[in-house]
């Protein structure tokens, strides 16, 4: 039996590159002003170098995992790193908007070879469903930590006048340590782990009846619980400020305060989630049980928009529905359907890119007539993503009841 201890310094060197994975997502939108005029770009222009990140990951999604799957995870995530130092190196030493959009494109690509071989080594270097899920989850803590630090850094660096690129350089430097840290480490065997069949297996009999799950039904269903679950944090980051200050009177700096309250509560959550998980947490319910409650603190918002409603909808949110539970429907999803996990993985995120695509652009046609159809939109999907999961929990709870 493989060691899975010896597992730990692969993980971790892994969930690193989703430090970087944070920064990258936020690097930009923290230095407008500086990016318009070393690129002499508009702001229209900037933010479009910013989209080319999610461009680069659609692109590189159908592919991904297929890559991952066929030529090895470790292939796999050297390319993401490469990538992500490809798109820090452009964001340095370009001048040119243009130029930078085609790097920025790398980073799109670094993300998705990086989902699609992080998540199924995971899996398969912890076969069994409590710790792969519990350990996937903590991938959220890692693009937390990015975000985090990165924002008081740049704050920090632009109190003392430093130049701006010291931090890139840092990115870069330690994204080629860690490349060649994880080129030297060997990867727990690729495709479907024996411990992993039986782990299924067992879980899904009851008095001899074994129920076999259907990409059609439970995987499709999964799909769309990504889509959601993305949907949900992203449109409160994006419009919770302006939400406040519509119906709280209150000011810009003010408005921005309640994304911290839900960045803290996020983070927060991620450790919590991954301590219950790892008792042994069934994941459907504990999926459920979240947006059951995001379900709740947005209608309380919308009927009661109030400071404290606003604010427990941000914690909420943040806890609930930011915590990690688009990683544990994702470690679902591949323990479900063992075969191809890097296939299965690019499906799953190519559901969340396409919600990361299309959430500001309709919401915001959304907010150009009446901010609160932003949250009963949000609200809408909380619902559809509560229907299906419950039917991925409900099938497998009818199938066990009738074998009785």
């Amino acid at each position: 039996m493989v060691n899975k201890k010896s597992y730990l310094p692969l993980v971790l060197s892994l969930y690193i590159n989703f430090i970087f994975q944070g920064i990258a997502a936020i690097v930009i939108s923290q230095n407008l002003n500086l990016y318009q005029e070393r690129w002499n770009a508009s702001l229209s222009q900037v933010t479009l170098v910013i989209s080319a990140i999610g461009i680069g990951r659609i692109l590189s999604l159908p592919f991904s995992g297929y890559f991952s799957d066929i030529f090895g995870r470790k292939k796999s995530v050297l390319f993401g790193i490469i990538s992500y130092i490809i798109f820090f190196s452009g964001l340095l030493l370009a001048y040119d908007y243009c130029l930078v959009f085609i790097t920025s494109l790398a980073a799109g690509f670094g993300n998705a070879f990086l989902d699609t071989s992080t998540y199924p080594t995971v899996t398969e270097a912890y076969p069994e469903e409590k710790h792969s899920t519990s350990l996937s989850v903590l991938n959220k803590a890692f693009i937390s930590i990015g975000q985090f630090i990165f924002p008081i850094l740049t704050g920090w660096t632009i109190s003392q006048k430093w130049y701006f690129g010291w931090i890139l350089i840092v990115c870069i430097l330690v994204l080629m340590l860690n490349y060649f840290l994880i080129n030297l480490m060997s990867f727990p065997p690729t495709g479907v782990n024996p411990q992993t069949k039986v782990s299924v297996d067992v879980d899904r009999m009851k008095d001899n009846h074994r129920i076999k799950a259907r990409f059609a039904i439970e995987g499709i269903c999964l799909l769309v619980f990504s889509f959601v679950s993305v949907s949900l944090f992203n449109i409160l980051v994006l419009w919770i400020p302006t939400f406040a200050e519509n119906f709280l009177k209150v000011s810009k700096s003010q408005s921005i305060l309640l994304v911290s309250v839900y960045s803290a509560a996020s983070f927060v959550s991620v450790f919590l989630t991954s301590f219950v998980m790892s008792k042994g947490m069934k994941a459907t319910t504990f999926i459920l049980v979240c947006l059951g409650m995001t379900i709740l603190s947005i209608g309380l918002m919308l009927v009661l928009p109030i400071s404290q409603t606003v604010i427990f909808s941000s914690l909420v949110i943040g806890f609930f529905a930011a915590g990690g539970i688009w990683q544990i429907g994702l470690a679902l999803l591949l323990e479900l359907f063992p075969e191809k996990r890097g296939v299965r993985t690019s499906y799953y995120s190519l559901a969340t890119a396409i919600s990361v695509a299309v959430t500001p652009y309709l919401t915001g046609i959304m907010a150009e007539h009446e901010i609160r159809w932003v949250f009963f939109y949000q609200l809408f999907l909380a619902v559809i993503g509560l229907i299906a999961v419950a039917i991925v929990n409900n099938r497998y709870q009818y199938a066990i009841k009738n074998s009785n």
